[in-house]
C-alpha cells in the first residue's frame, strides 16, 4: 500500500513538473494552446488524492508540499491568463508574453484634453445648451478617467478625442492611435 502512494506521489510530481513546462512553453509563444487538459487531469489527482487518507507524516508532507506548489502555479497561470485577455500584458514578436514596463504611459496628450474640453464647452454653446467655464476641470478629469478606461481596453494605445455635432447635440468621440 506505502508503494502504491509513494508511485503517486512520485507520479504527480512529475506531473506537476510536465505541466509547469507546458505552460513555459505556452507563454513563450512554442505552444498554441494552454494545456487545459493536462492541468484538468492534475488537479483531478491531487482532489482524489486529498480525500485520501495517508498515513505517514513524510508521506503527508510531501503531498501537501505538491498540492500547495501546484496551487501556487495554478494561481499564476490564472493571472497571468487574465492579465494577457486584459491587455496588461503582450505577446512580442516572437509570441513570448511580456509585462510592459514599469513607466506609465500616458492614454491621451493632456493637450488633447484641454482643447477637447474647451471644443466641448463651445459645441454646448452653440446648441443652445449651459457651457460655463468654471466646468471645464470636471470635464478635463472626465475625459482623463474615461480615455484611460478605453487606452486600458485597447491594450495601452493612445486615445484622441473629437467632439463633433450631431443631431442638434455635441458629441465626444474617442479615436485610438
Amino acid at each position: 500500500m506505502a508503494d502504491g502512494l509513494k508511485e503517486m506521489l512520485d507520479r504527480m510530481e512529475l506531473d506537476l513538473i510536465a505541466l509547469k513546462h507546458e505552460y513555459d512553453l505556452f507563454f513563450n509563444g512554442k505552444r498554441r494552446a494552454e494545456p487545459m487538459k493536462e492541468r484538468k487531469e492534475l488537479e483531478t489527482k491531487l482532489l482524489v488524492g486529498s480525500r485520501r487518507a495517508i498515513v505517514g507524516n513524510a508521506d503527508q508532507l510531501r503531498f501537501n508540499n505538491i498540492s500547495g506548489r501546484y496551487w501556487a502555479y495554478a494561481n499564476l497561470w490564472t493571472r497571468t491568463m487574465r492579465d494577457l485577455e486584459e491587455g496588461r500584458i503582450h505577446r512580442d514578436s516572437r509570441g513570448s508574453v511580456k509585462r510592459e514596463s514599469k513607466e506609465r504611459r500616458e492614454p491621451v496628450d493632456p493637450e488633447n484634453i484641454g482643447r477637447t474640453a474647451e471644443a466641448l464647452l463651445d459645441a454646448r454653446r452653440s446648441c443652445g445648451l449651459a457651457g460655463d467655464p468654471s466646468d471645464i476641470p470636471s470635464l478635463r478629469e472626465t475625459l482623463y478617467a474615461r480615455a484611460l478606461e478605453i487606452s486600458a481596453s485597447a491594450g495601452g494605445k493612445k486615445v484622441e478625442f473629437l467632439v463633433s455635432i450631431e443631431g442638434g447635440k455635441p458629441k465626444v468621440k474617442a479615436v485610438l492611435s
